[in-house]
């Protein structure tokens, strides 16, 4: 005897059991327990954990009282409505970023997850690509290469239209700045060289990716030869050495760190050299008296930035620190070269003049970029270096010690502006008259 089950056509019965699971009610109990003890332990370690640290948490970034702006706002209440507003948001996007960071559990699990995620699969993070036979690329060096040329009109507008509620829109177009900055300097007498500075994929991309033949011109963005074309016509000193570097690197001399974004010191000094002499060719500067400097070897064990990005374990082996050789520059009295704020040249640069010369970035100290252009110049020269932004920043701390000493350059002949170009596609270029 069949049942009325058994008597259904196939198609029916299946239709019936789609979507349908028998769960009895002391699996359920147990399942909904489980979850709701799961969201409830985590935010409780987190806590336990973040009130256990000795270093401020991320709460307290909510609780900042708002600087109100002095003087006048223009705009009046709405503005000031509007400046609280986005101080505010400026705070919670602050808060989420040092949540994430300082999470006990995420301190716990990221390091091992990234061992197995670029040891045994060969990916990096929202940072930083693995590249080939240990070598690693910043991943917004890569994006200012291989994305839209930065001079389109297309990708100006997103990029000015990119910016967050709480954030000033940057300007995308480097021309009006670097002309205005140039015409600035021209009205005192001064000549300004442009050092844009290639980013490691530029130079070293079959390291990134398999190539057949190791290329002897450097990659890059595509508006960076029609721009460098147009600041030359206009008039504009352009110091470019990355074919020098790419030239180097085609013969299978590495010109980078490995595991860094940074040049090796090495090219440094040589590059270094060669401004020195581009100077000289450009640029007729007063004679002074012999500088004495001179150098001693010096070596430098270090952990690169990238490396210390993909946020390994303690220990970890994948991307061991390297060993470089420095040329440590003195002065005639033996102590570290040191900048002269009464140089005729001034340099204005980013991490790749600050590599080997801040002690604090790991790689030694005195043995950098400005220290081997003021030994290869014989002569002292002077230097206002950040780290970051260097679109902007050193012109603003140029402009701010102006404000506050109208005569900074008044012995200046020649602003070298060393910036790397990644800063063309992603960098701040808005107008920053010298006063």
């Amino acid at each position: 005897m069949t049942t009325s089950e058994e008597r259904l056509p196939r198609e029916e019965q299946a239709r019936r059991e789609v979507g349908h699971t028998d769960v009895t009610p002391v699996v359920a109990r147990a399942l909904v327990v489980c979850f709701l003890l799961l969201v409830a332990a985590l935010p409780a370690v987190e806590w336990a954990g973040l009130r256990g640290s000795t270093e401020p948490g991320p709460w307290s970034l909510l609780v900042q009282e708002t600087v109100e702006p002095q003087g006048a706002v223009p705009g009046g209440s709405w503005a000031r409505l509007v400046q609280a507003n986005r101080a505010a948001l400026a705070r919670t996007a602050a808060f989420e970023t040092a949540l994430e960071d300082q999470s006990p559990v995420g301190q716990r699990l990221r390091p091992p997850v990234q061992a197995v995620l670029s040891g045994w699969l060969g990916a990096g993070n929202e940072r930083v690509y693995v590249g080939r036979d240990g070598w690693l690329f910043y991943r917004p060096d890569v994006e200012a290469l291989t994305g839209r040329g930065f001079l389109d009109p297309a990708q100006l507008a997103r990029r000015a239209a990119a910016a967050r509620e709480f954030e000033v829109a940057p300007v995308p177009d480097p021309r009006p700045a670097i002309r205005r900055f140039a015409a600035d300097l021209a009205a005192r007498g001064i000549t300004l060289i442009l050092m844009p500075t290639p980013v490691k994929p530029s130079v070293h991309p079959g390291a990134l990716a398999s190539m057949s033949a190791r290329p002897s011109a450097p990659i890059q963005n595509a508006s960076y030869e029609a721009f460098i074309e147009e600041l030359r016509g206009d008039g504009l000193v352009v110091f470019d050495p990355a074919p020098s570097l790419a030239l180097a690197a085609a013969a299978g001399v590495p010109q980078y760190l490995a595991a860094d974004t940074h040049w090796r010191p090495e090219v440094v000094a040589r590059e270094a050299a060669a401004l020195a002499a581009f100077i000289r060719a450009h640029v007729e500067l007063a004679p002074v008296p012999a500088s004495g400097y001179a150098t001693q070897p010096r070596e430098a064990r270090h952990t690169g930035d990238t490396a210390s990005m993909l946020d390994l374990p303690d220990g970890q082996s994948l991307y061991p620190p390297e060993t470089v050789a420095l040329r440590f520059v003195t002065g005639a009295d033996g102590d570290p070269w040191r900048p002269s704020r009464d140089a005729d040249v001034l340099v204005l640069g980013d991490s790749f003049s600050n590599i080997y010369s801040l002690a604090g970035m790991g790689w030694g100290e005195a043995s950098g970029f400005v220290e081997h252009l003021s030994l290869a110049l014989d002569r002292p020269v002077d230097r206002l270096v950040q780290n970051d932004q260097g679109a902007r920043a050193t012109r603003d701390l140029l402009a701010r010690e102006l404000r506050l000493d109208p005569g900074r350059l008044a012995s200046t002949r020649v602003v070298v502006w060393q910036f790397a170009t990644r800063e063309l596609s992603f960098g701040d270029w808005a107008v920053v008259p010298l006063p």
